[in-house]
């Protein structure tokens, strides 16, 4: 196979396969007697490596199941989803060997980055913001957890918490209670967990340049920020404070009606934060009204910034997505953002994303209805989208799922996590390929 195919071959299919293996890993070392504590099903066992490498949530056994060495297993799994598998892979040829032309090419569309010397530096960043916002996580945390467990436990507690957040999945909890033990009193792990999942859910290209202008400014220099940072920074900002508005407003007399204000604040903030594809929440999912648990939905499904430890169809697709509505209704020729205009191909791969992750919802959805008769439609609904989103919220009937249904689940994690890029490579064509047909021009009626 020539550079030139293989070049179109590798990225979606390197991802897939890549997660598919460490799933199988996962799967692997779970099943050593030394990772149980009591038997435990071949296929929950791989269940469980889908949710914790697609960084989800969703378990059909307790984690308490596992010993120290299974949960260690667990949070390894969770770091190597967290950073996206294409990271660590494309990170180690970095570092043990020679990077060859395919996997530039394949690094550069990945990473949208245009020269190895730049794709180098964003790797390196990559790892080194990971590691040192878990660090700094996992030293706050242990303040609290040190009180509460022996110094070993706690010391593991903070680590694989302070992991599995800024991964977005501190709901993948294996301390007893999860977050919401502390959602009715603790300042200092609400806080934390909550600015941990918005660092991992910005995305890394753009912490890269925050730090960038940061310094530039700090020198007395310009510095321009893409318009990709532009529609992550602002969308983020804009959407988070929609979301705690409307969650405040609905929850306040309702599931944090016995808090304090500042108390209230806070879980509103951390809910907002974490529906976004996080899976933890500082009261019971359903304390929650149905209203509420709908915007929950809704927040998943677009999900966190591209390029981050987030899932959804992303921050910057949702955005494209609205500016090509405001251009057809106002009559433009052209999507503008920010003073620039927006590529025709992404356009129809925005497009293409929203599509594709309604009708795989829908489509699971209704397998779900047909295969858990017991379920309500809502119940469906939910761990469809939780499981598509990756966020690891349940209405409580994962532990019940049919043989069929956890394999849709399992599906439907995978391609929550690897979906939209994997339509995006399979959709994009050679620069210099030609159409040998055009076909002539017809207007139909729509609306």
């Amino acid at each position: 196979m020539g550079i030139k195919k293989l070049s179109h071959f590798l990225p979606g299919r390197t991802i897939l396969l890549g997660l598919f293996a460490t799933i199988t890993i996962g799967t692997v070392l779970l099943a050593l007697p030394m990772s149980r504590t009591v038997d435990i099903p071949l296929l929950d066992l791989f269940f469980t490596s889908a949710s914790v490498t697609c960084v989800t949530g969703l378990f059909t056994v307790p984690l308490s199941d596992f010993t120290m060495f299974g949960q260690g297993v667990l949070m390894l799994l969770v770091q190597i989803g967290g950073i996206s598998l294409i990271t660590m892979m494309l990170f180690a040829i970095a570092v043990f060997a020679q990077m060859g032309l395919t996997a530039q090419i394949m690094a550069g569309r990945l990473l949208e980055m245009e020269t190895w010397k730049d794709i180098k530096k964003i790797l390196y960043f990559i790892i080194g913001i990971t590691v040192t916002a878990e660090t700094i996580g996992a030293l706050t945390l242990f303040q609290v957890f040190k009180h509460d467990y022996p110094t070993g436990k706690a010391v593991f507690y903070s680590i694989f918490h302070s992991i599995a957040s800024f991964c977005n999945a501190p709901g993948i909890s294996v301390f007893p209670g999860g977050v919401a033990k502390y959602g009715h009193s603790n300042y200092l792990i609400l806080i934390t967990t909550t600015i941990l999942v918005f660092s991992g859910g910005l995305g890394f290209i753009t912490w890269r340049e925050i730090m960038q202008y940061c310094i530039a400014r700090y020198k007395g220099k310009r510095h321009q920020v893409s318009l990709h940072s532009k529609i992550v920074i602002f969308g983020t900002l804009s959407l988070l404070s929609i979301y705690s508005i409307i969650i405040f407003i609905l929850e306040r007399g309702h599931a944090f009606a016995k808090m304090s204000t500042p108390l209230a604040v806070v879980n509103t903030a951390l809910t907002a934060v974490a529906s976004r594809s996080s899976g933890v929440l500082g009261v019971d999912l359903m304390d929650f009204q149905v209203a509420t648990i709908f915007v929950i939905m809704m927040i998943a499904f677009i999900g966190s910034a591209p390029g981050s430890a987030g899932s959804g169809i992303k921050i910057s697709t949702f955005f494209v997505l609205l500016a090509t509505a405001r251009a057809a209704i106002t009559g433009k020729n052209s999507v503008e953002m920010f003073g620039r205009r927006i590529a025709t191909d992404q356009i129809f791969k925005a497009v293409a994303v929203v599509a594709a992750g309604i009708f795989w919802v829908t489509l699971t959805t209704f397998c779900l209805v047909i295969t858990e008769k017991n379920w309500q439609f809502l119940d469906a609904l939910f761990e469809s989208v939780s499981a598509f989103a990756n966020l690891g919220l349940t209405t409580g009937i994962t532990p019940d799922l049919s043989t069929t249904g956890k394999l849709f689940i399992i599906l439907n994690m995978m391609m929550g996590r690897v979906g939209a890029l994997t339509l995006i490579f399979a959709l994009k064509k050679p620069k210099n390929e030609k159409t040998d047909i055009s076909y002539p021009k017809e207007r139909i009626m729509l609306g």
